[in-house]
């Protein structure tokens, strides 16, 4: 309990935060001064930060050191403020409740596992390669032509493709052992909805996730309605006996009753990320609900309490939910996923897809770092990444992503303004064939150099906890007097990727238009678009299309739907995918595929 100046005689609780005015409710997390006023944790720490020493009510002065302790929670904090920190948390308002309390990591344990897996992976890959390089993020670049005129000014479009490696076949037990551990919050909605077959199913998800972590991994749940519990009373390290004491609390305490109140879980699975006193490498949050709240809120406040590189993951279950809700959290839980999830069987699926992303990370805070020769400038940058400088044109661009799990491609779309080049060497290059002239004489001129710029990637390897920066990969582009004409077709896979963006951006509009004619006007637009374009016959293309142009029984069907194609194509991350989405199918990798199907024949057939 949090101590502040003594008062005389303690004063009555009240039912509202004083501060927020919002209800102080079970499971919340709270701060109780000696005066015996409570308040929500974050509203006390609002209000530290804005000068105020004394207790909102009754006016007691609140104590230097909780003072200090509450102004410093937003910044990183040290070791003896992580103890101050832990010590001043009242986590419930419900009698006899424990409180949460996280299992300390044992950071010499897990950077020895850092160790041996490295060890065991080069030797793995020094097998198959006779090389003790790892495999690193493999780096295409594409422009929308092969060649420019060298007099003229033009705007092109540009690509970059990521491919992160596989996991190797032949791993030992070692190295599937030693993956990277992780800290894993489960937020899930137990309202009355969620009752029968549904609460079933997920009660057996949560004891799959459960049962797959080890003793190194982390996992939290809480359970909301209109209020919130912490199941789990903090992370706990997923030995013997914590799996035992958590797998009987899901069966045992989980039930469905009540109305829905999102913000009541999200405020404690965030809290428990943000005041860890330890980290294990990997964080995540995963969010399951199937109704809305029964009053409107905005979360964004509460989202920023999400620690920096913590995704969360979102999953929206039949069509009653409020998708636009799910992607908002998802979009403002740095990277996170979206899933729809249109029948009860699927949620096992969703749930492990998901999972299998996270045990498969190998790269974490990636940049992407473009530089252009001079007067070569990115005018515009159109994939949905964090990048800078904000305002452009500009001749270097660093591009910012979250992370990449094994087998997953990141598609990059930016334009660039091509300057007129008048120097010697490319007035000499009008003399090079034409289109007339045979195709080897087209290949010679191709083997030439004509880099235009260079792409670089600079990531973090959570699996052996270091700093890679891939060689540099050149932009080729031919500047002649007269380039022969099959140089200046264009790309159809660039193409392909400039279709893929462009319908996500039509999503977006569709989704955040309100009269349903009219939304459906901007899908139909796109598709014309689509079906005029050089890729047209491409067959993720007419996917694309086919996902576009579907009925469906329902405008909050539509929506659902819409809303989880649209973040498929911008976040480019498999997830459970309902059977009539064919184009986002294709994000799903083999690994997750392979999981998946092994997890449905030991645990739901």
């Amino acid at each position: 309990m949090l101590s502040s100046s003594p008062s005389d005689t303690p004063l009555p609780l009240t039912d509202d935060c004083a501060i927020c005015l919002m209800t102080l409710a079970p499971g919340t997390v709270l701060l109780t001064l000696s005066c015996n006023h409570k308040f929500h944790l974050q509203c006390l720490v609002s209000n530290a930060q804005a000068q105020n020493k004394e207790c909102p009510l009754c006016r007691a002065t609140i104590d230097a050191s909780v003072l200090q302790t509450l102004a410093g929670s937003t910044q990183t904090p040290t070791p003896t403020q992580q103890t101050q920190v832990a010590q001043v948390q009242v986590t419930q308002t419900a009698t006899n409740v424990p409180p949460s309390v996280e299992d300390p990591i044992d950071e010499a344990v897990v950077r020895h596992i850092f160790e041996q897996f490295t060890i065991a992976r080069q030797a793995a890959i020094a097998s198959l390669d006779d090389t003790d390089n790892l495999p690193l993020i493999n780096t295409v670049t594409t422009l929308e032509y092969l060649a420019q005129a060298a007099h003229e000014e033009s705007n092109i479009y540009g690509l970059i493709t990521l491919q992160a490696p596989s996991i190797l076949q032949r791993e030992t037990n070692s190295i599937a052992a030693a993956r990277v551990p992780i800290d894993l919050v489960c937020v899930v909605d137990q309202s009355g909805s969620m009752s029968g077959e549904k609460m079933v199913l997920l009660k057996k998800t949560l004891i799959y996730i459960v049962e797959q972590l080890n003793e190194l991994d982390r996992l939290a749940i809480v359970s909301f309605n209109s209020t919130a519990f912490d199941r789990s009373h903090g992370l706990k390290r997923m030995n013997q006996q914590n799996q035992q004491i958590l797998t009987n609390a899901i069966n045992n305490d989980i039930a469905s009753q009540g109305g829905t109140y999102i913000g009541s879980g999200l405020q404690i699975g965030t809290d428990l990320l943000k005041i860890r006193q330890t980290k294990n490498p990997l964080s995540a949050l995963l969010l399951l609900t199937d109704g809305q709240d029964n009053q409107e809120h905005d979360y964004r406040q509460l989202m920023e309490n999400l620690p920096e590189g913590a995704q969360c993951h979102t999953f929206g279950y039949g069509p009653d939910h409020t998708a636009s809700l799910l992607v908002e959290l998802a979009q403002l839980g740095h990277g996170g996923t979206f899933t729809y999830i249109d029948q009860e069987q699927a949620v096992d699926s969703a749930f492990v897809m998901v999972l299998a992303g996270l045990f498969t990370c190998v790269a974490e805070e990636i940049c992407v770092n473009i530089e252009f020769n001079e007067n070569y400038n990115v005018t515009h940058f159109h994939s949905k990444y964090t990048y800078e400088p904000e305002q452009l044109p500009s001749t270097k661009i660093s591009v910012k992503l979250h992370n990449l799990n094994a087998d997953e491609k990141r598609n990059l779309v930016f334009q660039l303004h091509i300057p007129k080049v008048d120097d010697e060497q490319n007035v000499e290059m009008a003399s090079q064939p034409s289109a007339s002239q045979d195709e080897s004489s087209d290949a010679n001129l191709l083997s030439e150099n004509h880099s235009v710029g260079h792409v670089t990637v600079t990531y973090m390897d959570p699996n052996i906890s270091r700093s890679i920066t891939t060689n540099p990969v050149s932009f080729q582009l031919v500047r002649a007097s007269s380039p022969p004409t099959n140089l200046l077709q264009i790309n159809p896979v660039l193409d392909r990727q400039r279709n893929r963006i462009e319908a996500t951006q039509a999503l977006e509009q569709a989704m955040a238009e309100n009269d349903f004619q009219a939304s459906r006007t901007i899908l139909m637009t796109q598709v014309e678009k689509i079906k005029h374009s050089v890729s047209a016959q491409d067959p993720f293309c007419q996917e694309l299309i086919q996902d576009l142009e579907r009925v469906y029984p329902s405008e909050r069907e539509y929506r659902s739907s819409h809303c989880h194609t649209y973040m498929s194509h911008r976040t480019e991350r498999g997830t459970y995918v309902p059977s009539e989405h064919v184009s986002s199918q294709r994000y799903n990798t083999d690994h997750q595929r392979q999981l998946v199907a092994s997890i449905q024949r030991k645990y739901f057939s």
